[in-house]
């Protein structure tokens, strides 16, 4: 696989996480909150994104908040879950490690399992561990989720 690919790919990624978090910070820019209300700093503290967008730290790996998250694997299982898709990966040193993603992705066409893929993660608001599936239960948590898997090999 040609190296500069794999770069491409995990900019493209890192970028794609990051979308919400612009859009977030350019809606609340000072210019364009009145500058006669006195509320304007708070309103524009409450929307700003709680944590920094997804920087690419080495190749295959980013930092998603205080999260060193790896980007690229093998897929070895896809679960459905309570919170999401559990994703089972194998990186280039033959390590397992497990990713949850959004619920979508277990049923993405066509099938990642068995496929070398690179992940693309966001901050995202899920129903909370302690729930335990209970559709009742409004509790939630943000957590780094993977929200694309794109198929490299």
């Amino acid at each position: 696989m040609n190296i500069h690919l794999l770069m491409i790919v995990g900019t493209i990624s890192t970028l794609i996480a990051a979308l919400p978090a612009v859009a977030q910070t350019s809606a609340t820019s000072p210019s364009a909150a009145p500058s006669s209300s006195p509320s304007a700093p708070a309103a524009s503290a409450v929307a700003a994104p709680a944590t920094a967008p997804p920087v690419v730290y080495k190749e295959g790996v980013i930092k998603v908040g205080n999260e060193m998250k790896e980007t690229l694997g093998q897929m070895i299982d896809v679960d459905k879950g309570d919170n999401g898709c559990y994703l089972t990966l194998k990186n280039e040193k033959g390590g397992e490690f497990i990713e949850v993603g959004k619920i979508e992705i277990c049923s993405q066409k066509p099938a990642v399992k068995g496929k070398k893929v690179v992940l693309a993660f966001s901050f995202e608001s899920i129903q909370a561990a302690s729930c335990y599936g209970d559709p009742k239960c409004k509790k939630t948590e943000t957590v780094p989720l993977v929200v694309g898997v794109k198929i490299v090999e």
